[in-house]
């Protein structure tokens, strides 16, 4: 191979490597809903399996012995549908299976569906012991954020 030819191959390697780089660079970061809470509920974080427990509706009251009351948004939102996969670890239909068992099995009802992120954040502050999410740069004053930790 001639010398030059050696330096063409080097030079387009470099030139991929360097706009690899910038493409992964420039990709939007996933960052994770966050989940929000009612000012008066007195926990801090939660682990993932309490947090299941809390969307399926299997965990009805807080530490505190205050009721929870769940605000979603509808199954076919995309927030909902990457807080479900990304936070609960489920897909949306699993999460729909359970409350459409416990509706029709008559053990419990579903969570309160809102709209928006806006109702969302609404219910969630006008309700004591409430807990929703909304998407991880939605400005979310007024509540309490919970982080979720790992069991």
């Amino acid at each position: 191979m001639t010398e030059a030819i050696r330096l063409l191959f080097l030079s387009k390697g470099l030139r991929l490597l360097v706009l690899h780089a910038l493409i992964l660079t420039f990709q939007p970061a996933v960052s994770e809903p966050k989940i929000l809470v009612n000012s008066n509920v007195s926990l801090e974080n939660l682990d993932s399996a309490y947090l299941n427990q809390i969307f399926a509706v299997q965990v009805r009251k807080w530490p505190s012995g205050q009721a929870i009351q769940i605000f979603t948004l509808p199954s076919s939102n995309n927030l909902h549908r990457e807080f479900v996969i990304e936070r609960l670890r489920i897909q949306p239909h699993q999460l729909d299976r359970i409350w459409n068992r416990m509706l029709f099995t008559g053990t419990g009802k579903p969570p309160t569906v809102v709209n928006s992120e806006d109702d969302m954040l609404k219910m969630i502050q006008s309700n004591s012991g409430a807990i929703g999410y909304v998407s991880s740069d939605y400005p979310a004053d007024g509540v309490k954020l919970l982080e979720e930790v790992q069991p």
